[in-house]
C-alpha cells in the first residue's frame, strides 16, 4: 500500500474543523512576544487541497486549515493536522515516505523512489505521473522543517540525542553519488540523521510543522 493519508482521515479531520473542536494547544508559542497559544484566538479558515493515492491513482480531496491569532501582538498562525505540511499537496505520509526511502538507501535514486509496487503514481485523468524531482524538493523542504524547529527550540536537537544514544547510532554518511554540492550533502545528512533519531525523540513532521509557526 503506498504511504498516504485517506479519504477518511482527512474528513475526519474536516468534521473536527466543522464542529468547532480544533484549538492551538499544539502550537508552539507565539514566535514574535512568546505568548503561549493557549491564549491564541480562532482567526480564519482556509480551504487546501490534498493530493492522496488510491489504486496508485493520484487523486484530489478538500480540507480546511485553521488559523489562529496571537492576542498578544496579532501574529497569525496556522495548525496544521497530522496529514498536511506547509505549502504542499501532497500528505505527510506520503512526502516523508518516499524521501525517506530515497534517503536511507544509499542504492535508491529520485527514479527508484517514486516506484510504487512496480508502478509510478499518476493522475486519473491526465496521466501525469509522480515525477522524481518531486522527492528532491520535498527533501529540502523537510530539512528546512528541521531547522526552523531547531531554531524554534533555541537549541539544537542534535545536542542530546547524539549524546544519549552514543554508540547506539552508527557515524551518519550520505554517499557522494547523491550529492553535487556541500550544501546538498547536509540537507541529506540532516534528514537522514532526523529520521534515524525519530523514534528515540518521539517526534515526527506533524509536531515539527506546528512548532515552525508558518
Amino acid at each position: 500500500m503506498p504511504p498516504t493519508a485517506t479519504y477518511e482521515q482527512i474528513k475526519a479531520y474536516q468534521n473536527q474543523v466543522e464542529k468547532n473542536k480544533i484549538k492551538p494547544n499544539e502550537l508552539s508559542s507565539c514566535p514574535r512576544c512568546h505568548l503561549e497559544s493557549i491564549f491564541f484566538k480562532l482567526h480564519a479558515y482556509r480551504e487546501r487541497r490534498f493530493l492522496v493515492i488510491v489504486d496508485l491513482l493520484v487523486k484530489a480531496v478538500y480540507c480546511t486549515l485553521v488559523r489562529f491569532r496571537c492576542t498578544d501582538c496579532g501574529k497569525t498562525i496556522t495548525r496544521y493536522p497530522d496529514f498536511a505540511i506547509p505549502h504542499k499537496h501532497y500528505t505527510r505520509q506520503t512526502i516523508e515516505g518516499l524521501s525517506k526511502s530515497y534517503v536511507e538507501n544509499d542504492q535508491t535514486t529520485y527514479q527508484d523512489a517514486v516506484v510504487i509496487n512496480n508502478a509510478v503514481p499518476e493522475r486519473p485523468i491526465s496521466g501525469q505521473a509522480l515525477a522524481p524531482s518531486s522527492i528532491h524538493r520535498w527533501i529540502s523542504t523537510l530539512a528546512a522543517l528541521i531547522i526552523a524547529h531547531q531554531q524554534a527550540s533555541k537549541k539544537s536537537l542534535q545536542q542530546n540525542p547524539a549524546a544519549q544514544l552514543g554508540s547506539h547510532l552508527e557515524p551518519i554518511q550520505i554517499p557522494e553519488k547523491k550529492y553535487k554540492t556541500y550544501h546538498r550533502q547536509r540537507l541529506l545528512l540532516l534528514c537522514r540523521w532526523f529520521f534515524t533519531i525519530q523514534d528515540f525523540l518521539k517526534i515526527g513532521f506533524h509536531q515539527v510543522c506546528n512548532k515552525k509557526s508558518v
